[in-house]
């Protein structure tokens, strides 16, 4: 094969990566926002996605789900009673944790950043301004991710088109040579740390942040409309864990089973968590 044909492919690919890249990341910074009408309340996941993401959504939606009775905590252990979804992240949630009861759901609750149903919640959010949008941020992450990734098999055909190059004799290995060099160079420009620094974290924007305090000052106390009829002390106690983070009262035993345990210090002691009883 000849050595220029290497370069071309390596050349190809990543150019058509560095422009998918910087497609995404221009969609992503670029993208019109919506205001949100000022007379549209949030939504009780909203309210959560905004506090702390996709995680907070579904911690909310399982307190829900334990204050309306179809679902039940003890000894660290989720077992849901109802397996009729509400709505739709109800529905992922009953698939996260399953219909057997559930030890260990803490390790299960990252599957919840691919659920479709928090993130339709993220992306309405993002459209309006007030979180960096989840959807278009993964998707920059995605192109900058294969964009770094792509460079290595190039690398690897622009070095060995060196050395085909150097089978022929004379100086024409140092054509291949700065090539590689440039497309090395080129590759790392394009995926500059700088320019993902603009959506490596998807957080509140102030806006964001500004519309929630808003929204708390309006209600004092704050009643979240959820799929059940909460009795008021109960709905007291959904609005005070999705704003302070922690659950009380009736919830307390969720916080066990949803946050990872403490280790010990010393490696050689292993975390007091028996197998499971049909979870993890």
């Amino acid at each position: 094969m000849p050595w220029w044909v290497l370069l071309v492919v390596a050349y190809g690919s990543t150019a058509l990566c560095a422009v998918r890249y910087r497609r995404a990341l221009r969609v992503f910074l670029d993208a019109p926002v919506r205001p949100r009408p000022p007379d549209d309340e949030f939504t009780l996941y909203e309210v959560a996605f905004l506090s702390l993401y996709e995680k907070r959504v579904a911690q909310v939606a399982i307190a829900a789900m334990i204050l309306g009775g179809r679902m039940k905590v003890r000894d660290k252990v989720l077992t849901v009673t109802d397996p009729v979804p509400r709505d739709a992240v109800e529905a992922d949630v009953i698939k996260v944790i399953g219909l057997s009861p559930s030890r260990r759901t803490w390790r299960r609750m990252g599957r919840f950043g691919r659920s479709r149903a928090i993130l339709a919640i993220g992306n309405r959010l993002g459209d309006q301004g007030l979180v960096r949008h989840p959807g278009r941020s993964r998707a920059a992450e995605r192109g900058h991710n294969r964009l770094v990734w792509i460079q290595v098999p190039c690398i690897a055909m622009g070095l060995t088109a060196v050395g085909l190059a150097g089978a022929e004799g004379g100086r024409t290995f140092l054509i291949p040579l700065a090539a590689t060099a440039v497309l090395l160079a080129a590759g790392w420009k394009a995926a500059s740390p700088k320019v993902r620094g603009h959506y490596w974290f998807c957080s509140t924007t102030e806006e964001g942040r500004a519309a929630l305090e808003a929204h708390y000052a309006r209600h004092q106390p704050w009643i979240p409309r959820t799929n059940d009829r909460l009795s008021p002390q109960d709905a007291e106690l959904l609005a005070a864990g999705v704003r302070w983070g922690s659950f009380g009262g009736r919830l307390g035993p969720l916080s066990g089973a949803l946050n990872w345990p403490d280790r010990p210090h010393s490696t050689a002691t292993p975390v007091n968590d028996p197998p499971g009883l049909g979870g993890l």
